[in-house]
Parts: structure tokens; C-alpha cells; sequence
């Protein structure tokens, strides 16, 4: 039987940085695992996070650490007799680490057959395939039906250039092939496979994002986003069109994630889950129906403007523990120069309907825009009062970063250097290193907003609302299992406290 070997590779963040996710099973290789086993292959993940939870190891030369099990131990891992190999690159700030990993692979398997794939993949082929000629191919976009044709024409031999969502290198030219059409259809996809994962490690160690007090994991059930935010990197490289499994389908996979893998919770990672109010009613519907032994949360992001009272209500009932409403801004001009169409009255109605069915939520506020002023930063902490007095239980502030292919990147005319360690891009809650792309304040007045709003918003909610205090500390210290974001922050504080600290040289200096 043929066989394959999927690479998730590392973690990779600032060594004093601090996150409220410390390690979450990923959805995209188990996609694209369960498509390769359906093409009859004996296929596997190589999960470089899961493997090494709780480990962390400096990049020597830098200010960096990954977390998970390194380059030489993914290597040592894989069987001499693999015929096709995939590796995720996924976010851009990991390209320094994957493409270690990379080398690595190459060194040991000189004529492997190597696809690519992920959001960095996608975003930046002619990068990755400048470095690496090498490669197979750089899957653009979604993966699985252009996985499907890769992998045959690659045991006919045949050649690649009719297969759409493709891009590789023939006779030293860089080729890329017609975008392939979004699939509409997602009723018949593959199922994930996490075969190879250490399914049980996540959810001994309550591994979900932004709560670790649940056996999590996690799932999508729509994909895509039917709008045109110029920070969002899905209007460019995944078009602006939302899709939806069949409500049945995610409740049969939710079932069998419970009885099979011993999840009590889901964690769905869509882009935007909530767009069609009816798809909603429908999915909860069914799931009050089966009565399962579940919760679940939609920890990413989504929209406000398909919510309602009778909705959220629905949603609580069938399962919803926790939601994070992506509201970027609480100012009207900031909405309307990133075209996020975002209603603040609407949206303050739901956040307090949320509330008062006692469901958690998490509210993200983004700094740093270009054009924004300092007014508009004033109408956002205006908001942060308003979040806090709503009841609100989480708040996230972050500073724009141009990510590859945006409307933004496009405009500022963004060059990275993702192998260097000056000219790159780094995480959106990387303090040290935010930067500013306003006109009208600096790199130090972003972090000092990012900073002091956080800190004031959780100030106010404790004077507001004592009772949250005294309950989070019990499930910090006593329960030790955090359920909101800034108790997994301080959870995983003192963790890190704890933590032996490994080195790697991966020749940067």
C-alpha cells in the first residue's frame, strides 16, 4: 500500500511571549489526511505541536522559541519508504522554522515528492518555491480536490500543468495554473483524519482555544466569508463565498468525535460560522434533538449581523458555552475605511443578549490601522467601558499586521523576508515587536493601547463584578482548569514558571 506522511510543524512565537493557547489539534492535516487515506494510501500526521506539548525551545540568534518537538525528531519520525510527503505552512511568521524543517527533509529524502500547502503556502508560492525549486508543488487554496489530482497524476506520471491550484517549477520557470473554483458542495468531503495525532495528549492536558477546562477538539462547519475586510486575507486568496455542510453531517462528525476520540467539546475554527440564520436554526435544532453530552464554542471570531435574541437563545440551549464577536473597532470611520460593515448599536444589543444567557464572551479590538487617529482610538476605549459595563468576559487587543495577500498589504506595498529576522512578520499580540501603521502614532503609543486598555478593561470588570474574580481564581489555582482568556493567560504564567527551556540552532545569527 502507498504511503504518505503529513508534516504539522511547530508553534513558533517570541520567547517572552505569552498566549492563552498552548497547543490545539488541527483541522486543515486531518483534512487533508482523511483525503489521502480515501485515495487508498496509508497515510499518517507527523503533529510537531502535539508531540511536544508543554515543550518549549529557543531558537538560538533570536528572540524566538517554537513550541512542539523539533526538525530533527519530525525527521527521525518518518519510515524509510514513504512515497509523498505534504507539509502545512500555514502562518507566515512560521515560514523561519518550516523551512528548516524543509531542508531537513530534503537532506535525508533528496528525491522526495513534496506538495505544500496552507494559508502561507498559498499567499506566497513564489517565495517558497524561490527557496525551494525542489518542491513538488505549493497547493493554493483549499486542498482537497487538488490534492486528489496531484497525488494520481503524480503515480501516472503525467504531467502537472492541467491541474487548477497549482504552483511549481518546470525547466527552472515558475508555473502556476488557473485558480480552481471554490467547492460548493461539502456534503461529500472527506472526513477528517487524525490518525497519527496524539488525540489523547490534547485532551488530557484541555487543549482548546482560549478555555483549557474541556476535552476539545476542534472542527469546521462552513467555510469561507462573504465579506471584504481589507486587514482579512480571505477576499484575495480564498474568495468572498460562504459554504456550509449539511447541518446533519456536522452533528454525525460532533457524535463521533464524542464516542470515538472522548471529546465533551467542539471548538469551531470557521472563518465566520454564523452568515445563513436559517442554516443556524437548523444545525441547533438538530442538535437539542440528539441531547448530547456536549458543549461547544466559537472561539475564532464571527459576525453579529445574523444574530438575534430567539437565535442565541437556540444556540445556548443546543450546547454554546463561549463565543468571540470580532468587532475590530468601535469607531465608525476606523468600520468604514477597512470595509467591516459593522453595525455598533446592533452589535452592542447582541453582546448584551449574549451576556445574559450566560454565555462567555470574548470581544476582539484591533490597533494600529492605517489612517487611524487618535479620536478613533478614544471612540474604541469608549467602547472597552461599554464591553466592560455589558458584562463582557474577554477582550483581545491586538495591532494590525499586513498579512500576505490583503487589500492592505497590497496597498503599503508590503516586501517581508520571511527567513530573516529584521525584515518579518510577526504576531498580531507580540508586544515587544508591534509596530504601527498609522500616520498618527507611533510603535509606542500602540503598545501602550494595547496594553492599558487590557488591563483597565479586566480592572473594571473586577470592580463590576467581583464575584467573577473570586470565581476565577478557584478555577485557576484550585479546579486549575481556566475557562475564559485571561485566566488561561495567568494559568499559563505560572505553567511557563515551570518550564524547562531547551535550545536549537538553526544556523540564524
Amino acid at each position: 500500500m502507498k504511503k504518505a506522511v503529513i508534516i504539522r510543524t511547530p508553534f513558533i512565537h517570541p520567547l517572552k511571549h505569552l498566549s492563552s493557547i498552548s497547543a490545539v489539534p488541527d483541522i486543515g492535516t486531518a483534512y487533508i489526511n482523511g483525503t489521502l487515506r480515501k485515495l487508498g494510501y496509508n497515510s499518517r500526521i507527523i503533529d510537531a505541536t502535539g508531540e511536544g506539548i508543554g515543550r518549549k525551545i529557543h531558537l538560538l540568534g533570536t528572540d524566538l522559541a517554537i513550541g512542539g518537538i523539533p526538525a530533527n525528531e519530525i525527521i527521525e519520525k518518518i519510515e524509510d519508504d514513504i512515497d509523498i510527503f505534504g507539509l502545512q505552512a500555514m502562518h507566515s511568521n512560521r515560514w523561519l522554522y518550516d523551512s528548516f524543517i524543509l531542508k531537513k527533509l530534503y537532506e535525508r529524502f533528496p528525491d522526495a515528492k513534496v506538495f505544500v500547502g496552507g494559508e502561507h503556502a498559498s499567499a506566497c508560492y513564489d517565495k517558497v518555491l524561490a527557496q525551494f525549486p525542489q518542491i513538488t508543488a505549493v497547493v493554493i487554496g483549499e486542498g482537497e480536490e487538488t490534492v486528489i489530482e496531484l497525488v494520481e497524476a503524480l503515480e501516472k506520471g503525467g504531467p502537472l500543468d492541467h491541474i487548477a491550484g497549482l504552483a511549481f517549477v518546470k525547466n527552472g520557470q515558475l508555473v502556476v495554473t488557473p485558480r480552481r473554483r471554490r467547492r460548493t458542495d461539502l456534503a461529500n468531503l472527506p472526513r477528517p483524519n487524525w490518525e497519527g495525532v496524539p488525540i489523547k495528549k490534547y485532551l488530557d492536558n484541555n487543549c482548546g482555544v482560549n478555555s483549557l477546562s474541556r476535552r476539545s477538539i476542534t472542527m469546521v462547519a462552513t467555510r469561507g466569508c462573504p465579506h471584504t475586510c481589507t486587514f482579512c486575507t480571505v477576499p484575495n486568496m480564498w474568495e468572498s463565498k460562504w459554504f456550509a455542510r449539511p447541518p446533519e453531517d456536522v452533528i454525525d462528525e460532533m457524535k463521533f468525535n464524542m464516542i470515538h476520540l472522548g471529546a465533551n467539546h467542539i471548538d469551531f475554527v470557521d472563518l465566520t460560522l454564523v452568515i445563513n440564520k436559517k442554516w443556524m436554526h437548523e444545525f441547533c435544532d438538530l442538535l437539542i434533538k440528539e441531547n448530547l453530552d456536549l458543549t461547544w464554542a466559537i472561539p475564532i471570531g464571527t459576525r453579529t449581523e445574523s444574530l438575534d435574541s430567539d437565535l442565541l437563545k437556540k444556540m445556548k440551549d443546543s450546547g454554546l458555552s463561549r463565543v468571540l464577536y470580532s468587532a475590530e473597532s468601535g469607531d465608525d470611520q476606523t468600520l468604514d475605511r477597512i470595509k467591516k460593515k459593522l453595525n455598533i448599536n446592533h452589535f452592542n444589543k447582541i453582546v448584551r443578549e449574549t451576556v445574559k444567557l450566560d454565555i462567555a464572551v470574548k470581544v476582539a479590538l484591533i490597533f494600529g490601522f492605517p489612517g487611524q487617529t487618535l479620536k478613533e482610538v478614544w471612540t474604541t476605549f469608549l467602547l472597552v467601558n461599554k464591553l466592560a459595563w455589558l458584562g463582557v468576559n474577554d477582550i483581545v487587543c491586538l495591532s494590525f499586521v499586513p498579512y500576505p495577500k490583503t487589500e492592505l498589504f497590497d496597498q503599503l506595498k508590503i516586501d517581508y523576508d520571511y527567513n530573516s529576522l529584521d525584515n518579518n512578520i510577526r504576531l498580531n499580540n507580540d508586544i515587544p515587536n508591534m509596530k504601527s501603521w498609522s500616520e498618527h502614532f507611533g510603535d509606542s503609543a500602540l503598545r501602550f493601547f494595547v496594553v492599558s486598555f487590557t488591563l483597565y478593561f479586566y480592572a473594571l470588570q473586577g470592580l463590576l463584578r467581583p464575584h467573577r474574580v473570586i470565581a476565577g481564581l478557584f478555577r485557576v489555582f484550585i479546579k486549575r482548569t481556566p475557562l475564559t482568556n485571561f485566566e488561561s493567560l495567568v494559568f499559563n504564567f505560572l505553567s511557563k514558571q515551570k518550564q524547562t527551556l531547551e535550545t536549537e540552532d538553526i544556523g540564524l545569527k
